[in-house]
């Protein structure tokens, strides 16, 4: 008989345990040209500049969740239909950027699923996310997030 606490648990089983740590992302590079291309595609050409460095546009770091979270859990891409289901955008229930980003930092997102659980909402089931993006040498994080995903079976 196999002792449960060497039982690996599934993505899915991993995602619905409240506190379960789902990971630490590798680092990203977000660089002058991935800033340009956010840039351009959501019409807001001005990069923030503090005392004379160019800084990344705060929403590329909240775009950038899925990514980091799938690489996070060994996921090919977030969009991904594992055997269990698969997880949508939800929203949030609180998001804030605390620290701006220089152009050239590398970041890395850290997830866990929140003490408070999972929620039943019809054929979907809402599981908070606890995030934070960390900048590879500062103090203070990027961002801290309680993300919502929603869950389809």
């Amino acid at each position: 008989m196999s002792d449960p606490a060497e039982t690996k648990m599934s993505r899915a089983e991993q995602l619905l345990l409240p506190g379960s740590e789902l990971g630490v992302s590798d680092w990203v590079t977000l660089d002058v040209a991935m800033n340009q291309t956010f840039a351009d595609v959501t019409l807001d050409p001005v990069a923030m500049e503090i005392d004379g460095q160019p800084h990344a546009h705060g929403f590329l770091t909240m775009s950038l969740l899925a990514h980091l979270m799938a690489n996070s859990m060994n996921v090919e891409t977030s969009g991904a239909v594992l055997e269990e289901g698969y997880g949508l955008n939800y929203g949030f229930n609180r998001m804030r950027l605390i620290e701006p980003i220089p152009l050239g930092a590398r970041i890395r997102g850290h997830f866990r699923t929140a003490g408070e659980g999972a929620s039943e909402r019809g054929e979907i089931t809402i599981i908070p996310i606890d995030v934070h993006i960390e900048i590879e040498g500062m103090e203070r994080p990027a961002m801290v997030a309680e993300w919502l995903l929603a869950w389809r079976k």
